[in-house]
């Protein structure tokens, strides 16, 4: 008998990357989509294209779907389980729906907390972390979507999850909590600290993808000096091992610059105020470096280009207004909530003209 997997999430890792993994001949997929537009193309079809990027090009998988709910009308089915992948701030909107499954739940979401947080709002126990280590895009090169409007490019990546998920099955690695701490590490400190670096860095530069970027030396190197910076403090701090952290950097710096992605900077650089909180991926990640004695010289530079990011299409669009309306102390404690006792406020207050060349050049293509 076929499993039912749901998946809350239409978007890249949803539509792009879970379908691989999970074998149609033994699994059918139901998504859960809010966006009318996406769902009744979706619905229209039953079926889209989903390209994942090989050496040599790509390979071509015709995803085929059982059906594409809108939130609140997915539960006349009984599910084997669920995954989520719509984003940390969009998955309160539908912890209520969450709650009525009766499955095992896995997170693909870029915040190892939120299980807990759900489960604890909920009083469900369904809830477990995965970790989809793969770059996927929302939409493709258009050689592609002339022939199919919904097609997507993802990478092969690797996907980690809570092993008390395990009955989910599919292509999962189902690993305990420790290999699961390390994985997450990895992930948000040398995977998601630099990628979303790249991406503020290359809307600095006017660039539409992410690969862009990566092709000039002075981007490049900004990146790959902040995972050094990382690297450094995740062995200082946490004792990973440096053949595992020098492997991880190595594999990021080629994923970033893959052309064959066509990774968008606007999914990527999204929400700049979430990726600015005091845990997350990028103050979080400078006050790591700091706690570990490493000078985070190009994660400031990164935290800084956050700050510009402007795109009138981002709900988190009014941070440069904010930057610009305010002085450099102002900004830093009001808005950041970063006080002038801290070491990295001191930090991010020497370094601000430096980084505003810095940037400048970036954007005049010097």
């Amino acid at each position: 008998m076929s499993k039912k997997i749901l998946v809350y999430g239409a978007g890249a890792i949803g539509r792009g990357y879970v379908p691989w993994l999970f074998k149609q001949t033994d699994t059918k997929l139901y998504f859960v989509e809010k966006n009318k537009n996406l769902r009744e193309k979706l619905l229209k079809f039953k079926k889209y294209n989903t390209y994942m990027t090989t050496p040599s090009g790509y390979n071509c998988y015709e995803s085929k779907f059982e059906d594409c709910f809108s939130p609140g009308n997915e539960f006349s089915i009984k599910y084997d389980g669920a995954i989520t992948a719509v984003g940390p701030r969009q998955i309160f909107d539908i912890k209520d729906n969450l709650k009525k499954l009766d499955c095992p739940i896995i997170f693909f979401e870029n915040d190892s907390k939120l299980p807990n947080k759900l489960s604890k709002l909920t009083k469900s126990n369904n809830f477990f972390f995965g970790i989809p280590d793969v770059i996927t895009s929302n939409t493709a090169p258009k050689f592609f979507l002339n022939n199919d409007d919904l097609s997507v490019v993802t990478e092969e990546g690797e996907t980690f999850a809570d092993e008390t998920a395990k009955n989910i099955g599919g292509k999962i690695k189902y690993v305990n909590a420790s290999e699961l701490k390390k994985q997450w590490l990895a992930k948000l400190y040398i995977h998601n600290t630099p990628h979303c670096i790249a991406a503020y860095l290359g809307y600095v530069r006017k660039l539409t993808h992410l690969h862009e970027g990566m092709s000039f030396s002075n981007i490049y190197k900004i990146i790959e000096n902040s995972m050094i910076e990382m690297g450094k403090a995740l062995i200082n701090v946490y004792e990973l091992d440096r053949n595992f952290i020098d492997w991880y950097s190595k594999k990021e710096l080629s994923r970033f610059s893959n052309k064959l992605l066509f990774d968008p900077i606007s999914r990527v650089a999204r929400e700049p105020f979430r990726k600015l909180g005091l845990t997350n991926r990028l103050i979080g990640a400078a006050q790591l470096c700091l706690q570990a004695g490493v000078r985070p010289t190009n994660i400031i530079t990164g935290i800084m280009a956050a700050f510009s990011y402007d795109n009138i299409n981002d709900e988190d669009s009014n941070i440069k207004i904010l930057m610009d309306s305010l002085s450099p102390d102002d900004f830093l404690g009001l808005i950041i909530n970063i006080h002038p006792h801290e070491a990295l406020y001191e930090l991010i207050i020497n370094d601000w003209k430096t980084n505003e060349e810095i940037l400048n050049d970036i954007r005049n293509g010097r």
